[in-house]
């Protein structure tokens, strides 16, 4: 019976314990170059935290590369593990370090856009090469480095603003191929020399992936 009554006094007292001890945890919901998410974060102590999300959208567009006209499928679906150091104890001001998963994959099938296809300076025609396909893939793990605002201290609860800026550090690997194009013959040569051609303009150009990212938390 003591141990009973022990119990609903524990019980009693963390309920009763003081909110600033209790508010460290937020839920958050984000929209960013990594596509929409889901976000928990938590405060360690005054000045480090620890947050997960994972992001999903997926979206079609069109592009010409090459001559080429791509219907492109975009598909977001990474998810992050990051650390928050905040200078100012329970600030909302931080800078991040963590990882990334592959924040998207890239797939697209082409058509010429004059009639014919000009792979490394070489004129095929349609008939000639049938299906081009093009894909990007980033790798598994990326590192992650940014800053933002938003913390989930707060003495009293409640909603409030994120932001995150930062980059994955990484390239994506380009793919591309030709329906027609049989192994070791000239098409399948100038193929691969313009896949080499776009991978050396994206290892150049884009050394890094953007994030920029804007939420909403309720912070417990």
């Amino acid at each position: 019976m003591q141990q009973r009554h022990l119990a609903i006094a524990l019980g009693l007292s963390l309920a009763a314990a003081p909110l600033s001890a209790q508010t460290s945890l937020s839920i958050g919901a984000r929209a960013s170059t990594l596509g929409f998410g889901a976000e928990v974060s938590k405060l360690i102590s005054p000045h480090l935290g620890a947050r997960v999300a994972a992001y999903r959208y997926s979206h079609t567009f069109d592009r010409v590369e090459s001559d080429v006209q791509f219907n492109v499928d975009l598909k977001f679906k990474g998810m992050s593990a990051l650390i928050d150091l905040y200078p100012s104890a329970n600030g909302s001001f931080h800078l991040t370090g963590g990882l990334l998963t592959a924040p998207a994959e890239v797939d697209g099938v082409g058509q010429p856009t004059g009639g014919t296809y000009d792979f490394n300076g070489t004129t095929y025609t349609a008939a000639q090469v049938g299906t081009v396909n093009g894909t990007a893939r980033w790798d598994d793990k990326m590192p992650y480095v940014g800053l933002g605002w938003g913390t989930p201290a707060s003495r009293k609860g409640g909603l409030s603003f994120l932001f995150d800026l930062g980059a994955g550090i990484g390239k994506p690997t380009i793919g591309l191929s030709a329906s027609s194009a049989i192994p070791g013959s000239t098409l399948a040569q100038d193929v691969a020399a313009e896949q080499q051609n776009i991978q050396k303009d994206v290892d150049k150009y884009a050394k890094v992936y953007p994030v920029i990212s804007f939420g909403l938390a309720w912070r417990f």
